[in-house]
């Protein structure tokens, strides 16, 4: 275990368990839903509370494309009559009132649940045009797939066995759709069911045709948002600014998804601004909201309006989502980078004495942030014990997830007071530190192993070699400015910080984004290195394929892209280097 600086001591005693759970007790008696009276009723009392502390705010309005499920049905008509229990989710699309019938087709799917992660085409060989699929794989992807088959409607029985049905969100437009995005927007119903309900169905369509009616009703518009950041500002370095951001909205009152979260973040906005003349850079707080309703709506809003700012000054962000679960005290699901994993990592260690695991970002949460290039830490906190988890989302794995049950008797006030006290380390390490305490080998290593699993499945099909020379570069670069970091004098500090945040917004975007820096990829299953990811596909099509030919030619300029940013981010390293 690191020795604390006296002022991380200070910060982690001054960590209030009691101004913690008065937080989450409040919040988890409002429901606040997106655009509604809830919400913004939270709003104007997290903003109370920050007056009240003395922390400079901002209440920001904008227009939001949102999502309200408000019912379904789901009756078997043949070979029996049955009613199953079911919800309709945000974004599915409504169906007549008299409802909609259709013979159901189970397709297996290798995902279940909600996951992201690579899948080939689920439907191939198998006709499910103008039927209703029934599958375990639940995810945005997942229904976009079946709607592009020809499905008329996708039912998605929940792979593990809690008797709950859990709130979704079916669209996988990441934020407020585009022209070019809109398209993906569902255009079929999409419903839950329990596991129990699922494999009763499936066992019916083992035996014969099954036929079904399904009703769905949705409310989709543009609402009226209200979202408040904080700002507690630092002494030494004003305009620069480490983001922390977890999501207001809810399911319900949603107290483990996510009022322990916002109990945590105004925690940590109150007792930073008690040190405030002590911080060297600036830390800003934020509210996000439509997180359920609009796909990280907020997040996305505040990327897409403060780019350039967040691009000039931001040195990093955290997502704050499900702290404070009772039994959640295992850390072997930790969502983080690999340049700032070390941090994240010495801060559990260091507040809880236990080991963890990192997981790499996938595309979900408020992980909005890939495009100005913020290394990011953090996303949902502790699990619950192994034996204990269910296929969800959050609520530390709870079945209680996304339903009516997430209340307060799930929040435990000493694990929460634990979570916030990694939070407000990890934070305070990058916050504090003359040159951003951020490593660049691992991150080299990593898109050198991945570039390695990729040439080895296409074969000769694709020339890497002038990646993996750019790549090598990048490595002996970073070796370099690693080693040198903690050796810089205060005098060079900002030359070298330039540097640094120079090599984040180069490297991020190309190891995390297909789309690039300035839009939003969707929802989905998105690997390390993308654009090159893609490669793949080759050792699957003909040679002499239009389609072969055509992704070749993607895949070169690809390249182009991805060897122009490692050259830059390779020639910061070397600055640092020689600083």
């Amino acid at each position: 275990m690191a020795k604390l600086t006296a002022l991380e001591n200070a910060v982690l005693k001054d960590v209030s368990p009691d101004e913690l759970w008065n937080t989450t007790a409040y919040l988890s008696g409002i429901e606040r839903v997106s655009g509604k009276e809830g919400e913004y009723r939270s709003v104007e009392w997290l903003a109370g509370k920050l007056k009240d502390y003395g922390i400079p705010y901002d209440i920001y309005e904008f227009d939001a494309y949102l999502s309200y499920p408000i019912r379904a049905s789901l009756r078997v008509l043949s070979p029996e009559a049955k009613e199953i229990r079911a919800k309709t989710r945000s974004f599915g699309f409504p169906t007549p009132p008299q409802g909609l019938e259709g013979e159901v087709v189970f397709v297996e799917s290798k995902v279940k649940g909600i996951g992201f992660q690579q899948l080939d085409n689920q439907y191939e060989g198998i006709d499910v045009k103008g039927k209703i699929v029934l599958t375990e794989r639940g995810g945005p992807d997942g229904v976009l797939d079946a709607m592009r088959a020809g499905a008329i409607a996708h039912i998605h029985m929940w792979p593990s066995n809690e008797d709950v049905i859990h709130e979704m969100i079916s669209t996988s437009v990441w934020g407020t759709p585009t022209p070019e995005s809109a398209a993906r927007i569902p255009s079929i119903p999409s419903i839950s069911v329990n596991h129990e309900s699922g494999e009763y169905i499936r066992r019916l369509c083992a035996q014969g045709p099954v036929r079904v009616r399904l009703t769905a009703l949705t409310e989709t518009r543009w609402a009226k948002e209200k979202m408040v950041v904080a700002t507690v500002p630092g002494s030494e370095e004003p305009d620069k600014y480490f983001l922390v951001g977890g999501h207001l909205d809810s399911w319900y009152v949603g107290t483990t998804d996510n009022a322990t979260g916002n109990a945590a973040m105004l925690e940590l906005a109150r007792v930073l601004n008690l040190h405030r003349h002590e911080l060297r850079r600036t830390v800003k707080v934020g509210w996000w909201v439509g997180h359920s309703y609009g796909r990280y709506a907020g997040s996305t809003w505040y990327c897409d309006t403060f780019f350039n700012d967040l691009r000039k000054n931001c040195v990093g962000y955290m997502d704050i989502d499900s702290p404070g679960v009772k039994g959640a005290t295992v850390y072997d699901e930790m969502t983080c980078m690999m340049e700032n994993w070390h941090i994240a990592e010495g801060a559990i260690r260091d507040v809880a004495g236990v080991p963890a695991k990192r997981e790499r970002p996938p595309r979900a949460g408020d992980y909005s942030f890939y495009g100005p290039g913020l290394p990011s830490m953090f996303m949902l906190m502790g699990n619950r014990p192994t034996e204990e988890r269910f296929a969800v989302g959050g609520s530390g794995l709870g079945w209680w997830w996304h339903t009516e049950y997430d209340t307060l008797e799930w929040a435990d006030r000493d694990v929460l007071a634990q979570d916030t006290k990694i939070y407000a380390l990890a934070i305070l390490r990058v916050v504090q530190s003359p040159v951003l305490p951020y490593k660049h080998t691992p991150v080299a290593d990593e898109m050198i192993e991945t570039l390695r699993g990729i040439a080895a499945e296409v074969g000769g099909r694709f020339d890497f070699e002038p990646v993996f020379a750019a790549l090598d570069a990048l490595k002996q670069a970073a070796q370099a400015a690693d080693a040198a970091i903690p050796n810089i004098p205060a005098e060079k500090a900002a030359a070298a910080n330039k540097a640094i945040l120079t090599v984040e917004r180069t490297l991020i975007p190309i190891n995390y984004t297909r789309c690039g820096a300035f839009d939003h990829d969707p929802a989905h299953f998105v690997p390390a290195m993308p654009l090159m990811d893609d490669a793949r596909k080759l050792a699957r099509l003909d040679a002499n394929s239009n389609d072969y030919k055509f992704l070749l030619t993607r895949l070169v300029r690809s390249r182009n892209l991805i060897l122009d940013q490692l050259a830059v981010a390779t020639e910061a390293l070397q600055s640092i280097a020689a600083l």
